[in-house]
């Protein structure tokens, strides 16, 4: 693979340099300031939309966006506590002003989107359902991980193991239909493979995170089938017209004992900007309402307080520098992360031999290099050339337990190591009259090999290429229409390893290759001025992974036995995403119902008998229909008070066999009151789901509940820095309830009661 990074390097670094002496000299600043009422707002993040740019308002509300090119940009501005404002400048040779009066508002704010299409946009303007949240928002959600912190989102669950290794589930979809990125690009981790495995990432270090529901647009490529979650750790920093600027934050959760915290710290001089990152998390076994538990395989009772083996340890650092000028951006971060938690199970006990110990443990290294571009090239062509890439180099190690006559356990460890170059090379048209768009390349090249007692699958390359086109035009000054087409090439080749513990992997030498056109059609209807309605149509495409293909091997920290199908498709899917859209001034509202469906959706079943005394797993294919609503409606009763509503249900068929998919989440819904000034939140919030009676293979049924949240909060500003305090209560009545969608929850429930402390510093 490293062969293969080095001939893409040299033809890299000559488009480089290309695009910086094809950029156009000179550009201007557009400088402006945030108030309300007469008085400035402190800590406002103000979005530069088309260039994708934000900067923090001062002590004294100001704000400014040096070097941009002549041309015409919408400036948002929000924070909480007020309602966002968008402005339209237009820049033409000079420097521009621009002024915002802010009106205060409790409805929550709508965050920009940067991940649903080439340019940013506000949800209500995308075509297809998609939600951004902020660093500051994550506060007011339960939970520690990020998966956590998005499920209060309508339309986006957990499949939970212990916090640690939480994944999203977006409309019932995981695994390999959702594809989880960091700023845009590929994390090069494997937690595809199994439900224990964690997802590389730290949510203090996320700045936002996006949310984009059903068949993906076509920017992202493969495994987008259910939608896509964007992590944005602005690995790589942005200048700023502050000197010194960054955040810090502490977290402590009493429900695992946890303390964790977190700094980025970006220095500005000039048009240079330098990066310093640094964090942690330690946490404990997790906490649940103290009771006997019983291990569903052996029928023995466990007294218990904890979650046994589900504690958690985390480090990272970071180092990030860019260059802006009126060329545009260059730039590179890079990141260490590493992480050591346990997989819950039944606990080491003194009656061994009829009920041994299943917990394990696994240890993760992920090491980043990132490179990002944007350069202004304004020719007749372009508006602009965009070029980011990361290199992720990503180690993985699984230490099962296995509990001897003497009490000690003798670990037998498997090792992963996966190497993943991602790229994308993206083209800005310039506007031809009412049509604008983007062309771009893309390629992901992912190496992998896997040793140990018992390898799950073979040594294997696994390459993507991928050309697409994705086009706009205003039919008319309300009515936006967008059409998109992509090809992907797709091929794994698996490597023989004379080393392996597993016979055919010392000579397995295949090859699977799956190539297909995909696209998307959508339009945007604004009917009112206030009410906006949007409707898209997708079709999308995943090629079987190597672990689908080729497993063979004893997966310990999930108890099964995992087996591949080599003659496995790729999967195809189709959708329908509809949402209508209201925005008053007390009120807003979205209703968004879809349906999709897929051919050859692979997934993992239960065979009914067992090797080496764990359950076999075997990967298959089937056609499925998943159909669902998500619905959210917020009002003001008063100035200060925002009432929320929020339900979400999925109903998923295999449609070969008329039964049920497994694992698919129930009704669920979300009430919550927040009072929100421009210095101090109160909130409280319900949350409930239904039973789950509608059963698929490997389902077992699960009763409704209902939980309290509560939390309180004070903002505080002071030249120019922003203090973020607040306190938090999670199931505060300590109620015992069972997730349908954890991995665990036969044995133990979800999270008791937990008291949170967030403190954020922004400066």
């Amino acid at each position: 693979m490293m062969r293969v990074l080095r001939d893409l390097a040299s033809p890299v670094s000559a488009l480089v340099a290309g695009l910086l002496l094809a950029a156009p000299a000179g550009a201007q600043i557009i400088r402006g300031t945030v108030q309300s009422a007469g008085v400035p707002v402190v800590g406002a993040t103000v979005r530069l939309l088309e260039l994708d740019r934000a900067d923090r308002t001062g002590a004294r509300g100001q704000f400014s966006f040096s070097d941009v090119p002549s041309g015409t940009y919408r400036v948002r501005v929000g924070v909480l506590g007020y309602a966002a404002v968008t402005d339209t400048v237009r820049v033409t040779g000079t420097d521009v002003a621009v002024s915002f009066d802010l009106t205060a508002s409790a409805i929550p704010l709508q965050e920009v989107v940067v991940s649903a299409s080439p340019i940013a946009r506000p949800p209500d303007e995308q075509y297809q359902s998609a939600e951004s949240k902020s660093q500051v928002e994550f506060d007011n959600s339960a939970g520690t991980s990020f998966a956590e912190k998005i499920s209060d989102l309508p339309g986006v669950t957990v499949r939970w193991n212990g916090s640690a290794a939480s994944r999203p589930i977006l409309r019932g979809l995981g695994d390999n239909e959702v594809l989880i990125l960091e700023n845009g690009l590929r994390m090069g981790d494997i937690a595809t493979f199994d439900p224990a495995h964690a997802t590389p990432i730290d949510a203090l270090s996320i700045a936002q995170i996006d949310v984009v529901r059903g068949p993906a647009t076509v920017l992202y490529g493969p495994n987008t089938i259910g939608g896509l979650v964007n992590v944005i750790t602005n690995l790589v920093p942005a200048a700023s017209d502050h000197p010194l600027s960054g955040e810090a934050v502490l977290e402590g959760n009493s429900v695992s004992n946890e303390y964790s915290g977190y700094f980025n710290n970006v220095y500005t001089v000039g048009g240079s900007a330098f990066r310093l990152s640094a964090g942690g998390l330690h946490a404990g076994d997790i906490g649940i309402p103290a009771g006997t538990y019983t291990d569903p395989a052996s029928g023995a009772g466990f007294r218990l307080d904890r979650i046994p083996q589900s504690d958690d340890r985390t480090g990272e650092a970071g180092l990030g520098y860019s260059y802006q000028s009126g060329f545009g951006m260059l730039g590179i971060g890079a990141n260490h992360y590493e992480m050591n938690y346990g997989i819950p199970g039944v606990p080491p006990n003194a009656n061994w031999l009829t009920v041994p110990p299943t917990t394990s443990r696994i240890s993760q290294q992920r090491n980043t290099l990132e490179f990002r571009s944007l350069i202004n090239i304004g020719s007749s062509w372009f508006d602009r050339i965009k070029l980011d890439g990361s290199y992720n180099d990503y180690t993985h190690s699984e230490f099962p337990t296995v509990q001897d006559s003497t009490g000690v356990s003798d670990p037998q460890a498997n090792h992963f190591h996966k190497q993943e170059f991602n790229a994308v090379l993206q083209f800005d048209q310039r506007p031809l009259g009412r049509l604008s768009g983007t062309l771009g390349l893309w390629t992901d090249i992912q190496g992998l090999t896997i040793e140990g007692q018992q390898p799950l699958g073979p040594n294997s390359l696994t390459a993507g290429f991928a050309g697409y086109a994705y086009e706009e035009f205003q039919a008319a000054p309300h009515t936006r229409l967008q059409a998109g087409a992509r090809f992907d090439y797709n091929k794994i080749q698996t490597h023989p390893y004379a080393g392996s513990m597993d016979s055919l992997f010392q000579v397995l030498n295949v090859s699977r290759q799956a190539n297909a056109v995909t696209g998307s059609v959508g339009a945007v209807q604004q009917l009112t001025s206030a009410l906006t309605g949007s409707l898209s149509l997708a079709r999308s495409f995943r090629a079987p992974t190597v672990q689908e293909l080729f497993a063979n091997g004893l997966d310990a920290s999930s108890g099964t036995y995992s087996i591949g199908s080599a003659g496995l498709g790729p999967e195809s899917g189709l959708g329908v995403d509809a949402s209508l859209k209201g925005s008053y001034a007390n009120a807003t509202f979205e209703l968004s119902p879809y349906l999709n469906y897929i051919n050859h959706y692979i997934y993992g079943f239960l065979r009914g008998d067992t090797i080496q005394n764990v359950p076999v797993r075997q990967f298959a294919a089937t056609d499925a229909r998943l159909m669902g609503f998500e619905a959210a409606v917020t009002v003001q009763p008063l100035q200060y008070l925002a009432l929320r509503a929020t339900s979400d249900y999925v109903n998923a068929e295999n449609t070969q066999l008329n039964v049920p998919l497994p694992f698919i989440p129930p009704l669920r819904g979300l009430l919550r009151a927040t009072y929100q000034d421009q210095k101090y939140m109160g909130m409280i919030e319900w949350r409930g789901a239904a039973s789950q009676t509608r059963l698929g293979d490997g389902d077992t049924p699960t009763a409704g509940y209902a939980l309290v949240n509560l939390g309180v909060g004070l903002r505080v500003t002071q030249s120019g820095v922003v203090h973020n305090i607040g306190i938090y209560a999670d199931n505060v009545f300590n109620r015992l309830y069972r997730d349908n969608l954890s991995v665990i929850k036969d044995f133990v429930p979800q999270p008791g009661r937990g008291i949170r402390v967030n403190y954020e510093l922004l400066y």
